[in-house]
């Protein structure tokens, strides 16, 4: 990120420090999205990205390029739901308060590794739980609102997926693409206890569109994790289901891979969401890592995606 990112809201209340200067040899290029879509009103979805060695935040809509820092970077996708505003409020709330809290406790730290920063993206979580809810129980009109939240912490040669709904995050290696996550839905739920069988079906079934678990709407929070080694090219894609729910599989991969430039290869996911009827809002992040800091990818060999577990 450069001089023209802009801090979140609540930027100014950490106190400024000293970016620590390490080359890692990591490239980094991101592009984030958000569109309204063809039925809905307003736009309940939110996006935001934080350099954690920096300091730097953007919220919104934004492109960039930097060099990976000793402390890494965030990217996170949050759907609201709950109704016009107030879905709209969790989601702004979630993207604020995440990115604020979890830079807040790298500042803490002499030095970051993979433990600490999975103690606090946890821990970032919960505070943003916490404010969603205070928000809901103080307007009685927004009692219930709530938001999913799938971030992406990129740190060395490492890439870390936190997740609460059903927004996604996959990795585009060697022109396949693997979902991260797991979508926290009634259906889901049920097909991985085997109560139900997959089908083709499946996709129009209403239980796909029903969370086991968001943003705001209990005390207890699990966060599901999941890692990967990160190789050079790679692509990282967060969505929100306003993109999965319209377009097939196949064409997602064909879009995100499908060029060199990046801000092309969103806006093309974006515009192939609303060709599809544009039912839901859409957010898409795309994210390239490359530099002689991350080993080749070998094509032979399976993506090895670590299962971390929930932190509660």
């Amino acid at each position: 990120m450069n001089g023209n990112d802009r801090k979140g809201p609540v930027g100014d209340s950490i106190p400024a420090y000293a970016p620590e200067v390490q080359v890692s040899g990591i490239k980094v290029s991101s592009h984030g999205f958000t569109d309204q879509g063809r039925i809905r009103r307003n736009n309940e979805d939110n996006l935001a990205a934080c350099d954690l060695s920096s300091g730097d935040v953007r919220m919104g809509p934004f492109a960039f390029d930097t060099t990976l820092g000793a402390r890494g970077l965030l990217v996170l996708v949050a759907d609201g739901m709950g109704g016009q505003a107030c879905g709209e409020l969790a989601s702004r709330i979630c993207s604020e308060q995440l990115p604020s809290r979890l830079l807040e406790a790298v500042r803490q730290l002499p030095s970051v590794d993979r433990s600490d920063l999975c103690e606090a993206i946890n821990e970032a979580f919960e505070a943003a739980n916490r404010s969603i809810l205070e928000a809901s129980r103080a307007d009685a009109g927004c009692h219930g609102m709530g938001t999913t939240a799938t971030a992406a912490l990129l740190h060395e040669r490492y890439l870390l997926v936190a997740q609460v709904g059903d927004s996604r995050a996959y990795l585009i290696r060697n022109k396949q693409m693997l979902q991260l996550t797991r979508d926290q839905t009634f259906l889901n739920y049920l097909l991985e206890i085997g109560a139900v069988e997959a089908s083709a079906e499946s996709s129009a079934d209403p239980r796909r569109s029903v969370l086991t678990q968001a943003m705001g709407t209990a005390e207890d929070l699990q966060v599901a994790l999941t890692g990967v080694q990160l190789c050079q090219g790679d692509r990282l894609l967060l969505a929100s289901d306003g993109l999965y729910s319209m377009v097939p599989a196949a064409q997602v991969l064909g879009l995100a891979a499908g060029g060199s430039d990046l801000g092309a290869c969103g806006r093309s996911l974006i515009d192939a969401a609303n060709d599809h009827g544009g039912a839901d809002n859409i957010t898409v992040i795309l994210v390239e890592v490359s530099g002689d800091g991350l080993p080749l990818a070998n094509p032979d060999e399976a993506i090895q995606v670590d299962e971390l577990g929930h932190k509660a």
